[in-house]
This record gives structure tokens, C-alpha cells and sequence, in this order.
């Protein structure tokens, strides 16, 4: 239902990028600007001929009409849009709907172990409805909490180690191994972001303005 939905507000993301992400979203602003001004122009088309309090009526259903079909990926009027189409998508794909309804897990808020080290050149900011924000919590740590587990335990036996540091580990090859099996099975909120941001461009390519 999109009526439960829509009040359930938004929840600001930053989302670390590869190089030329946002060059690309600039390239789509004159899409997003189409986009606004057709969906405008059909919601005042709506309303035509209706008294004050129909045409009241029709905007509210109108708003949350919009909010699904940005959702579906049908509707794609800004950059908010864009991601919340594409991190709907990535979410349905992994089993993860319904997740947002058991709240935010706590041991999913900070970094966690096993979380790679790398650096990425871009960041882009975007407030998302929060049910899927919860949800790609909830998944990822539904996902990583056992690996986790075993990546605590395996610092308790090796608290001096810096297994990040492949030159100066800090620990045997067998226990380098052994962190190494674990972190690949930790799954960070940042790789579904960067996922959906990347779903989300691909989807809408063609309307990306040529490069100068």
C-alpha cells in the first residue's frame, strides 16, 4: 500500500561513489526537469473541471500515485527518485521487503568488522524513504551477522594483528586466511548503495547528456 508508506518520512544517506558518478547525474538534470514538468502538467490536467474539494482529494491521491510509481521506476523526476527506483528494485530482488517492518537493527549502526578499508573518490547525499533505509540495514546484517560473530572471536584470539594491512598482518598466513573467509561474507550498507546508484544509471543511460 503506498498510503502506509508515504508517511513514513525520509532518512538522509551519504553514499561513498566511483569516479564520474556525478558527473553523470549532472548529465541528467535536463531528464529530471522533463520529467517534473510532464508530471506536472498531468496532475494540473487532473483537476480540470473539479470543485475545490475534488480537486483536494485528487492532488492527495495524485502525491502518492507519484510516490509509486517513483518506486516502480516509472517515474523519474529527480535524483531522489532515480535511487529510491532503483534501491526498491535491489531490495525485492534480495528477499529483503517487509524487513523495514522489524525496525533498525542495533548492531548494524557503525562500521563493521571485516568492513573494507578502500577509499572511494565521490560521495552524492540523498534523503530516502525510510522503510527502505531499515531495510537495507536489517538485510545486510541478517546477511553478515554470523561472519561477524566469527570475525569478533577471531580478534579476541589475535588482538594485536592488522589484517587490513596485507604487508604487516600481524598474525600467521593461516589466521590472515581465516579473517580473509569471513570479511568476504560481510555484506557493508555502503555496497547496496553503490549498487543501486549503479542500477539507477544504467537504467535511465539513454537519457544521459553527451559529455563536453
Amino acid at each position: 500500500m503506498t498510503t502506509a508508506r508515504s508517511f513514513l518520512g525520509l532518512r538522509t544517506v551519504t553514499m561513498s561513489v566511483e569516479f564520474g558518478t556525478k558527473e553523470k547525474l549532472e548529465g541528467l538534470k535536463p531528464y529530471f526537469a522533463a520529467e517534473a514538468e510532464r508530471v506536472r502538467t498531468l496532475g494540473m490536467t487532473a483537476i480540470v473541471g473539479l470543485t475545490s474539494r475534488e480537486a483536494a482529494a485528487r492532488r492527495s491521491r495524485w502525491a502518492e500515485e507519484k510516490d509509486e510509481q517513483r518506486r516502480r521506476g516509472v517515474l523519474t523526476d529527480s535524483l531522489r527518485a532515480l535511487i529510491t527506483g532503483a534501491l526498491a528494485q535491489e531490495v525485492a530482488e534480495r528477499g529483503w521487503d517487509g524487513l523495514e517492518r522489524y525496525g533498525l537493527p542495533h548492531q548494524s549502526r557503525g562500521r563493521l568488522p571485516g568492513s573494507p578499508q578502500g577509499s572511494w573518490p565521490e560521495s552524492i547525499t540523498v534523503a530516502l524513504p525510510i522503510d527502505l533505509f531499515i531495510a537495507v540495514h536489517a538485510g545486510c546484517w541478517n546477511t553478515s551477522k554470523e561472519a561477524v560473530g566469527k570475525l569478533r572471536d577471531w580478534k579476541e584470539r589475535h588482538p594485536k594483528a592488522r589484517p587490513n594491512r596485507p604487508s604487516r598482518p600481524g598474525c600467521s598466513p593461516q589466521a590472515l586466511e581465516e579473517y580473509q573467509y569471513y570479511a568476504a561474507k560481510v555484506l557493508t550498507t555502503g555496497e547496496i548503495w553503490r549498487e543501486a546508484v549503479k542500477r539507477g544509471l544504467k537504467r535511465v543511460e539513454p537519457h544521459l547528456s553527451p559529455r563536453r
